[in-house]
């Protein structure tokens, strides 16, 4: 009996240690690593300068919930730079603005009658009264983006912009960039618009030329839009819809090529990290990331568009940047054979699909390929490292053919 008491005083003292040693167990903090950090690692996209300029990551056309995107601008300040961009243009639509009926129910309270706000739409006017006042700030958007990136110092150039949509099976659509106070542009004739985006100092991209029309061809507005010299730029790719066609209008009537993501949700949801492609760009090739810089190298030409790991642009300066981009040398020259050995060693992170005749070979980023070229049967001379970009698109639908450089 004696033993039985002893055993079960025993049981009874560890239970009462143990309650005692998890109840005095102090709290020593969160275990393991932070699951939430606001600043989540960058993706970094390496690039190589080209003639002396740095080459920028830019997206000009992308919307928050002031129109009818779903993320705020602060959010796509910090999209744009952990998608490895260095300039981004928020161009909320000039005239239409989706989210208006939740963000007035919230506010409804805050006005003096219990109502809505009266609310014009830029361009189209109030349906009861065209003359009705525009009392949204169509700069907020821009300035809260502006605030957020000086708070947060996030080293990333922001663009002031809006996107201007007038019948876009007809007449299209157009971002209008580096603009000085979005409200002044507003006017119910889309050709007044275009001329105060001018006097402004602003430029004109053509969006998604395509888009919600039967044929690209210039209609009888487009026509004037151009023939006025409104129109600055083209938008040759769209999230991953390429529109060849447009790099010879660009080529032709001497206008910038531009790429974008239009994005309206989350990037996250649109452009994974893990997929291998980055989102939709524009590579700016300029002296610097400042606003007059920026805008220089879009006026002088000086772009390429990137969409899923193509390139489109011009051909001189696809030429440029793949032989920055890709060191080129012989390593062994086999005489009895008859070829060269080249080693092409890709330094930058945009994959090149080089062919040669019926030879298809990926040189991926940071990766290089050991490639054996013969020699000329009939002239004994060696053929040059010359390749068919099948991942570059220029003039004509095209992929450009490009001699790469020897390292010397």
């Amino acid at each position: 009996m004696k033993k039985l008491f002893f055993i079960l005083a025993m049981v009874a003292f560890g239970a009462a240690a143990a309650t005692a040693q998890v109840v005095q167990t102090p709290v020593m903090g969160k275990t393991g690593i932070r699951l939430y950090d606001k600043r989540v690692p960058r993706t970094e996209i390496i690039l190589p300068q080209v003639k002396g300029y740095n080459i920028y990551k830019g997206d000009f056309h992308v919307h928050t919930i002031y129109s009818d995107g779903e993320v705020t601008p602060r959010e796509r300040m910090r999209e744009a730079w952990y998608d490895g961009l260095d300039v981004i243009a928020i161009t909320d639509h000039l005239e239409i603005r989706t989210y208006e009926k939740f963000m007035l129910k919230a506010l409804q309270p805050y006005s003096k009658d219990g109502k809505p706000f009266v609310y014009a739409n830029a361009g189209a006017g109030n349906k009861k009264d065209k003359k009705a006042p525009m009392l949204s700030n169509l700069n907020a958007g821009y300035e809260e983006a502006l605030s957020y990136i000086e708070k947060e110092e996030i080293p990333i150039l922001a663009i002031r912009g809006t996107e201007i949509w007038r019948r876009p099976n007809i007449v299209g659509e157009y971002n209008a960039l580096f603009l000085k106070d979005i409200n002044a542009i507003c006017h119910e004739d889309l050709f007044e618009s275009f001329r105060r985006v001018k006097e402004q100092g602003g430029i004109i991209i053509h969006n998604h030329p395509g888009w919600r029309r039967p044929t690209m061809d210039k209609s009888e507005e487009q026509v004037r839009i151009y023939g006025e010299g409104w129109v600055d730029g083209i938008e040759v790719a769209n999230g991953t819809t390429l529109y060849p066609k447009m790099v010879d209008r660009c080529v032709d009537e001497k206008l910038f090529i531009s790429a974008s993501t239009d994005v309206h949700r989350p990037s996250s949801q649109v452009w994974s990290r893990d997929c291998g492609i980055f989102r939709t760009m524009t590579f700016i090739l300029a002296k610097e990331c400042t606003e007059k810089a920026i805008k220089e190298a879009l006026l002088k030409r000086r772009t390429i568009g990137y969409s899923a790991n193509n390139l489109i642009g011009e051909e001189v300066w696809l030429k440029e940047f793949i032989n920055e981009a890709v060191d080129c040398k012989v390593i062994a020259v086999n005489e009895k054979k008859g070829h060269r050995g080249f080693q092409l060693t890709n330094t930058c992170s945009i994959p090149f699909i080089l062919r040669r005749g019926k030879l298809v070979y990926v040189l991926n980023p940071f990766q290089s390929l050991h490639i054996n070229i013969s020699r000329d049967k009939n002239t004994g001379e060696f053929y040059k490292p010359e390749f068919t970009v099948d991942n570059m698109w220029t003039v004509g639908d095209k992929h450009p053919k490009i001699h790469i450089a020897i390292d010397k």
